[in-house]
């Protein structure tokens, strides 16, 4: 049985690594291009002056293979979702990918193996009414093949209203801010903004990690929440107890 055991151990080892094998030869073979992370990627116009008519999102992508001497041009598609209504229009929504005052900055530099590659957001005036969803997915051309299946679309998320942000991004334990404000909504945005005088964004967020200071923020905002929803003036108005929106039934806003 033990030799049997050994002989079965020794070819599942040998197996796997002609598979990891295998891998390292399908990926390396030609020059590829896949995203550094797949995640969807939020973002507003909200905190802007109205003077600010676009925006840009930077989308991290790595290469495989041998390095190149010139630059590499980097060739990026919308792609239809399923069931999704309010779909970026390119021209209205942001820059086609394919406009010639993007184009030179679509490129992996000569002698690097990352690149940030620009995506151009337009603050279209529909964009006060819906968010609107951008998916996008990396193209082979004469530079670049593909790289992993799994890492080669992903979706932006923009509109000219509050929105979630990279930190925040789901309503579960992988995203830290969760972790420290609980569940989101828009309407608990924008009373942390009330509350605490800043734009409350991506940025803010790191810089309250880096301080350490999200258990305060949330001390702070559960206090001031707690007199809020106490505040008879907003007991009569129909103001509180605060919650996530206006709808019959909605669930009434907490921090952990």
């Amino acid at each position: 049985m033990n030799r049997f055991i050994y002989t079965l151990l020794s070819f599942l080892a040998i197996a796997a690594a002609g598979c990891s094998k295998a891998d390292e030869l399908l990926y390396n073979d030609i020059a590829r291009i896949q995203l550094n992370d797949t995640s969807a990627i939020n973002s507003t116009f909200v905190y802007e002056t109205a003077a600010v008519s676009r925006d840009t999102v930077y989308i991290p992508v790595n290469t495989i293979g041998d390095l190149s001497n010139v630059d590499r041009t980097v060739k990026l598609v919308q792609v239809a979702e399923t069931g999704v209504v309010d779909a970026a229009v390119a021209g209205v929504h942001y820059l086609a990918f394919d406009d010639p005052s993007i184009q030179p900055l679509m490129v992996v530099k000569a002698n690097a193996v990352k690149a940030q590659i620009p995506v151009v957001l337009l603050r279209d005036p529909s964009l006060k009414e819906k968010t609107v969803r951008l998916r996008l997915e990396l193209v082979a051309n004469a530079q670049f093949g593909l790289g992993e299946l799994r890492q080669r679309a992903l979706t932006l998320v923009f509109s000219d209203r509050l929105e979630r942000f990279y930190s925040w991004r789901v309503d579960g334990t992988q995203a830290s801010a969760y972790n420290a404000f609980g569940k989101y909504s828009t309407v608990k945005h924008q009373f942390m903004i009330d509350i605490l005088g800043e734009k409350i964004d991506e940025a803010w967020y790191q810089m309250a990690l880096s301080i350490a200071a999200t258990t305060h923020y949330k001390n702070l905002l559960k206090q001031r929440l707690a007199d809020f929803n106490a505040d008879p003036a907003n007991i009569a108005s129909g103001k509180a107890p605060l919650k996530e929106s206006a709808a019959v039934g909605a669930t009434i806003i907490t921090f952990p």
